[in-house]
């Protein structure tokens, strides 16, 4: 059986939780504002294929082994690392690129997908592999989620049901992110606002990636 009485609650830190920025909120609106809702929902689902894939990891308990060996952690660490760097490269490249084609005046207004570097990946694996390879949120996943058990009489069934109730609370509010961006793309695609997202997206992808480095090396 499955504990309700704990929903309220799990809702309210969830939505704490959900509404906090961070890389996959500014990478969900990055990639709206590059292709409009199309990239915004597909790196929403690509998000979402992360969150199952360390729901899975959560629910049969190898994310808590993974957790507990250090030298994985490490290396996971490492490698999310890597990816964020990489993703704060290519805004930073997008952004100096925007720079000289406006200060050649070649630009009136901006589609980054076609005046930014060409994407090495699409918005969907992006979304799915800056989830999977921060290992800060399989350690959140870890120790938020099994807070609330409650009284249920299967864990790996309330597992189930708080990752359902986790995606589905946070589901709306990305949706609603992706079609508020998408509306005002037009006014945000502007150069001087599109420069700018570029080059603060990169500078949070390139502090999240130094935070992790130093976290990863410091467990090493």
């Amino acid at each position: 059986m499955l504990d309700y009485a704990v929903l309220p609650a799990f809702i309210i830190s969830a939505l704490v939780i959900i509404l906090s920025p961070g890389a996959d909120t500014f990478l969900m609106l990055r990639s709206t504002l590059r292709g409009g809702k199309k990239d915004g929902f597909l790196t929403m689902f690509g998000i979402y294929t992360g969150i199952l894939t360390l729901s899975l990891l959560l629910i049969s308990g190898v994310g808590l082994v993974i957790a507990k060996a250090p030298g994985a952690l490490f290396w996971l660490k490492i490698l999310g690392a890597l990816y964020l760097l990489f993703l704060a490269i290519q805004s930073l490249r997008a952004g100096i690129k925007l720079v000289g084609q406006n200060r050649e005046g070649t630009i009136q207004s901006v589609d980054i997908d076609s005046a930014g570097s060409k994407r090495k990946a699409g918005p969907f694996l992006m979304g799915y592999l800056t989830n999977v390879t921060n290992p800060k949120v399989l350690i959140f996943f870890l120790a938020f989620f099994p807070q609330f058990l409650g009284k249920s009489d299967s864990a790996a069934l309330q597992l189930s049901f708080l990752c359902l109730i986790f995606v589905l609370v946070s589901a709306v509010w990305l949706t609603a992110l992706v079609f508020g961006a998408s509306a005002m793309r037009k006014v945000m695609t502007t150069p001087g606002f599109t420069i700018a997202m570029e080059f603060v997206v990169a500078g949070v992808f390139a502090v999240l990636a130094v935070t992790l480095l130093v976290s990863g090396l410091s467990i090493h």
